[in-house]
């Protein structure tokens, strides 16, 4: 059972624990440049996606709010993210039948995992901009991250640069490491 921990604590200890996971994916934390930046949505798709962080940011912001649970066994209660949600990305690129899977790339050019576009189209799921209003930081996954907020946080690349749509998922990361490729949280 995951014990409820207090905001400050959390975002505390993301810090801290983000900068342990960025070590152990690539040794540090990917910069960023605002003006060279672009997050691409391509692969099975018909119009591919090159997106400036302003024009992320102009589109239609859709706010989630939802517990952040981590497979370590610590958990935070209602976490808000705001961003831009990956079914509005799709529809925009428009994604091909052939698609079955997403995958996300980072930044770092290590850390990828993998979504079913099943999942991946759930309304909620969101390439995220912001934490609790504020852009988000390096440590958290600055420019955006992916939240999947009914799975576990080791689904939600950080430092997202690519989304590419394929025909099938692949093993990610995290579970390429030992880790559930079935990261839903259970109750």
């Amino acid at each position: 059972m995951s014990r409820p921990i207090g905001r400050r604590l959390f975002l505390a200890g993301l810090a801290g624990g983000a900068g342990v996971i960025a070590f152990s994916v690539t040794g540090s934390i990917p910069s960023w440049d605002r003006t060279r930046w672009r997050l691409t949505v391509d692969g099975l798709v018909d119009q591919p996606l090159s997106l400036g962080i302003d024009d992320l940011l102009a589109a239609r912001q859709q706010r989630v709010k939802a517990d952040f649970h981590c497979v370590s066994g610590w958990s935070v209660s209602g976490v808000s993210w705001l961003g831009v949600s990956v079914p509005t990305l799709l529809e925009r690129a428009g994604v091909r039948p052939a698609a079955r899977a997403l995958r996300f790339e980072s930044a770092d050019g290590a850390y990828v995992d993998y979504l079913d576009m099943t999942t991946a189209l759930q309304p909620d799921v969101i390439v995220a901009l912001r934490l609790a209003d504020a852009p988000l930081s390096p440590e958290r996954g600055a420019p955006a991250r992916l939240v999947v907020p009914f799975y576990y946080g080791y689904k939600g690349v950080k430092w997202l640069r690519r989304i590419t749509a394929v025909d099938s998922a692949h093993t990610g990361y995290w579970e390429a490491r030992g880790y559930d490729a079935d990261a839903r949280i259970r109750h």
